[in-house]
C-alpha cells in the first residue's frame, strides 16, 4: 500500500485462520460491513433454495435472469410473479421479465398509475423471505458458523437450508396425517 500510494488492497486477508473470508460492505445502519458468505435464497411455497453462495461481494440484481432460469429448470415453467428487492428491479431485468410474461411485484418506475400500484410490493410481502433468513440465523445458527475450511462453511450453510426445508416438510406431513386420521374416523 505504501509503495503503490493507495489505501485499498484487493483480496485482503481479514483472518489468517480463514483466508477465504472477505469484508462485504452491506450499507446497513447497524453494521456497515459483515464477514462471511453472501448467499442468494429463493423461496417457493415456503421451501428454500440456495441459488448462490459466494465469499466475494456480488450484485444480486445482475443475476436475476439466472435465478428465474433456475426456477424454470427446477419446476419446468417460469414463475407467474417475481417478488424481489429493489436491487433486482433494473430496467434491463424489467424488460426481460416482461418478454417472458412474468409479473414483477415492485414499485413501478416514474410516477405510478393506480393500475401499476396494484403490483407494488407492500411492506409485509417481503416478510416470508426475511423471516426465513431470520429463522436460519437465529434458530439454526447460520450467523454463527465457525468452520475453518471454506467447503465446510458452505456445507454448514447448505445443511441449515436443508433443515429449514425439513421443518417445513414436517409441518405439511403433520397436516396430511391429521387429515387422513380424521377421514378414517368419519368413514
Amino acid at each position: 500500500m505504501f509503495e503503490a500510494g493507495n489505501h485499498q488492497v484487493d483480496h485482503r486477508l481479514v483472518s489468517i485462520d480463514q483466508p477465504y473470508v472477505r469484508r462485504i460492505v452491506r450499507g446497513k445502519a447497524r453494521a456497515k460491513t459483515s464477514f462471511g458468505a453472501k448467499i442468494h435464497l429463493s423461496l417457493v411455497d415456503g421451501y428454500s433454495f440456495l441459488d448462490t453462495i459466494s465469499w466475494e461481494a456480488f450484485n444480486e440484481g445482475s443475476h436475476l435472469k439466472d435465478y428465474v432460469e433456475n426456477y424454470r429448470k427446477r419446476f419446468g415453467f417460469y414463475p407467474a410473479k417475481v417478488l424481489a428487492d429493489q436491487i433486482y428491479c433494473t430496467r434491463e431485468n424489467r424488460k426481460w421479465l416482461t418478454k417472458k410474461n412474468i409479473k414483477l411485484a415492485d414499485k413501478p418506475l416514474g410516477r405510478p398509475s393506480a393500475k401499476a400500484v396494484a403490483y407494488h410490493v407492500r411492506p409485509g410481502e417481503r416478510n416470508p423471505i426475511e423471516g426465513k433468513l431470520g429463522q436460519a440465523k437465529n434458530g439454526y445458527g447460520m450467523n454463527r458458523i465457525r468452520a475453518r475450511l471454506k467447503n465446510t462453511s458452505q456445507s454448514w450453510t447448505a445443511s441449515i437450508i436443508l433443515v429449514l426445508n425439513l421443518v417445513k416438510l414436517a409441518s405439511v406431513a403433520q397436516v396430511c396425517l391429521g387429515f387422513s386420521a380424521w377421514l378414517r374416523l368419519i368413514c
